[in-house]
């Protein structure tokens, strides 16, 4: 189907979705408020099937260039005692960075639109959306308006203004630090150390050959924080974790806090479509997910490469039945990750018992 498709959002889902669609012959244009394409979050795990769906991209190959392998997750206490030990498939510890310019180099630079916010909609006598309008005084025609605005999508709140998000229950300090020895010490594992007591837990990701990235997970009715300075952080960092296993206070100390970023877990409560008439939501627009199960990039993904299917293959006269169907096959896998998420959440939260699952957290 050949239709003028603007894509609100340039972040993962809307880059992965341009970069699809052009490989299978179309053209996008994408608005992303920020000057550059954002690279805000330091970075995530790839799991299998994120992996799977970069395939459509012609990436599959290419992530053991950007991303860092990983053959293990394991689970300690916050003594060092071994709690729960998993092998990982097909999945890569990556920096948003780097994926990010992964992407941006399947996408010719005219269709990248910076410095766009988005303001709202104007719409037609028939309800659908004919002109999107930005901030800075631009108004862009389409037939088309993709939402990939993320986790608080001002899209989403056009056409779903009652939408709503959970209560935000568990917060993450996310930290980056360059050390080559300590990354080849962790030997491809993707390490958490959690407190028996519950409601607090560390983690640490290798993302390259030279980096890592490490977060403090907490319970905000047992721990928050009372600056958000550098040295604030720091703080919070030394007084909850620094008497914990090797090698967290060498991670305190080569931290640089300035570049840590403090992310609120919550999640978007199911909404009753992903469309509505000519606009659509995909990634964290359509679904924010907890980060316990590490499918939010993943997920978004999906969304992308199927939505692309879907938008290069349907005649016009069928996209809305399309669109239906791709919300109940998304929804139920989706339903399964948000329901996941949760009960990870819940466990987290409580004194750890032996039968709990593996609790990724990005």
């Amino acid at each position: 189907m050949t239709q003028n498709i603007a894509i609100i959002g340039g972040g993962i889902a809307g880059l992965a979705l341009a970069a699809f669609y052009k490989k299978l012959g179309g053209r996008v244009d994408i608005y992303e408020k920020k000057l550059q394409s954002s690279r805000d979050g330091l970075g995530f795990i790839m799991l299998e099937n994120g992996v799977k769906a970069l395939s459509h991209l012609g990436l599959e190959s290419k992530i053991k260039n950007f991303g860092f392998i990983l053959e293990e997750c394991q689970i300690l206490d916050n003594n060092g005692s071994p709690l729960i030990q998993e092998s990982l498939r097909a999945s890569f510890g990556v920096t948003r960075k780097a994926f990010i310019d992964a992407l941006l180099s399947q996408i010719p630079n005219d269709w990248l639109h910076f410095d766009h916010y988005f303001s709202h909609f104007e719409w037609d006598k028939n309800n659908k959306a004919k002109t999107a309008v930005f901030d800075n005084g631009v108004s862009v025609n389409a037939d088309l308006f993709i939402g990939c605005d993320g986790a608080h999508s001002a899209v989403r709140t056009q056409i779903f203004p009652e939408s709503s998000r959970s209560q935000v229950k568990v917060k993450e300090l996310v930290s980056i630090v360059e050390n080559p020895a300590l990354v080849a010490s962790l030997n491809k594992k993707f390490t958490k150390y959690k407190s028996l007591d519950g409601g607090l837990a560390v983690g640490i990701l290798p993302v390259d050959k030279e980096k890592l990235i490490w977060f403090i997970q907490f319970d905000v009715t047992k721990h928050n924080f009372i600056v958000l300075s550098e040295q604030g952080k720091r703080i919070f960092a030394k007084n909850i974790v620094e008497k914990w296993p090797a090698p967290l206070a060498q991670l305190i100390r080569e931290t640089n806090f300035n570049h840590s970023h403090l992310s609120q877990s919550s999640y978007l409560n199911p909404i009753e479509r992903f469309h509505k008439e000519n606009v659509i939501l995909i990634g964290d627009a359509a679904h924010a997910l907890l980060p316990f199960t590490s499918q939010g990039v993943n997920s978004a993904i999906e969304d992308a490469t199927e939505l692309a299917n879907i938008l290069y293959s349907t005649q016009s006269e069928y996209l809305s039945l399309a669109l239906d169907r791709f919300f109940v096959t998304r929804k139920k896998i989706i339903a399964q990750y948000l329901d996941q998420g949760i009960k990870l959440q819940d466990e987290f939260l409580r004194p750890h018992q032996a039968d709990q699952k593996i609790p990724f957290a990005f």
